[in-house]
């Protein structure tokens, strides 16, 4: 639990292994998590907010495009893990940027691509991370992050976002002032 409030608060990952009495491990600790986060058996962990297949039906159904833009090194596991939480048939579009580089320029052209020429005041864009919220700066859209995921209400509350909910279920988007189609 102290571990996973740190990470949701985004403390330092040397503080984390400190929490344990393992900051000595640093390097190796790094290297070994960036080789196995996105292994199926540790995805297989992963599980959905309840409620988030109903509201992207529900959004499919208005005719509302949808698309996933996340950061991720292997594109066949998050095709796999997407396949198997029963999401991929829901968006219209699913992209992964690397999580080296400039991931945050990387997701707002991968987003600029998806929208096209589409104007910025139909567009919503939502996540839960700050990466999502300079994406969609850079994109120049209206942001929604959610305080279930990666991280806190409170700390995505000290960002420069226009919307946190809870989860996905608290999106209204006649309420976020979103006037036409598509979404992100």
């Amino acid at each position: 639990d102290t571990y996973w409030e740190m990470k949701r608060n985004k403390k330092d990952r040397r503080l984390q292994l400190a929490a344990s009495g393992a900051e000595g491990i640093y390097n190796a600790f790094l290297s070994s998590w960036i080789e196995r986060i996105e292994q199926d058996q540790y995805l297989s962990f992963d599980r959905l907010q309840p409620g988030v297949i109903q509201k992207l039906s529900e959004w499919k159904r208005e005719n509302i495009r949808l698309g996933l833009i996340t950061m991720r090194n292997n594109p066949a596991t998050l095709q796999r893990q997407l396949e198997s939480l029963g999401l991929l048939p829901l968006f219209d579009n699913v992209t992964s940027v690397k999580t080296s580089g400039e991931t945050v320029r990387d997701k707002a052209d991968a987003a600029r691509n998806f929208v096209g020429g589409k104007r910025k005041d139909s567009i919503l864009w939502i996540g839960d991370t700050e990466a999502d919220i300079l994406a969609a700066r850079l994109l120049g859209v209206k942001v929604c992050v959610v305080s279930c995921g990666l991280r806190t209400a409170e700390y995505l509350a000290t960002l420069d976002t226009d919307f946190i909910v809870l989860n996905l279920n608290e999106v209204v988007l006649s309420e976020m002032r979103i006037h036409e189609h598509p979404r992100l």
